[in-house]
């Protein structure tokens, strides 16, 4: 409840928070669990700033869209984070709102 919500560690600015991302290439579907970086080009061992929680191919939007948390999240909307990839490549990411459609519920007033 309430109280819980007020505790200081909720309230830190620099928890992780959920946030949205959108592949800047708009067609890379990120695979879940995906670490995120804030500089791909850091020296080993790299530190995460967050990771994908889901992540999914949105048919209605016609393009890839992940949920993700990542460290002070709601603060950094439309910066730059790197999803680093198994293979060695990072793959550049908008960080942006985790509402994709109808944002102002638009769509429940016909």
């Amino acid at each position: 409840g309430k109280r819980s919500l007020a505790r200081p560690d909720c309230v830190r600015s620099d928890r992780k928070q959920l946030v949205g991302l959108l592949s800047v290439d708009g067609e890379t579907v990120l695979p879940e669990g995906t670490q995120l970086v804030n500089d791909p080009e850091a020296t080993v061992p790299v530190p995460m700033c967050g990771h994908v929680t889901s992540s999914y191919y949105s048919p209605c939007l016609e393009k890839p869209i992940a949920l993700a948390l990542v460290v002070a999240g709601q603060q950094r909307k439309d910066e730059t984070v790197f999803a680093s990839m198994a293979d060695g490549s990072a793959i550049p990411l908008r960080i942006t709102s985790p509402i994709f459609y109808d944002a102002k519920g638009e769509r429940q007033h016909v």
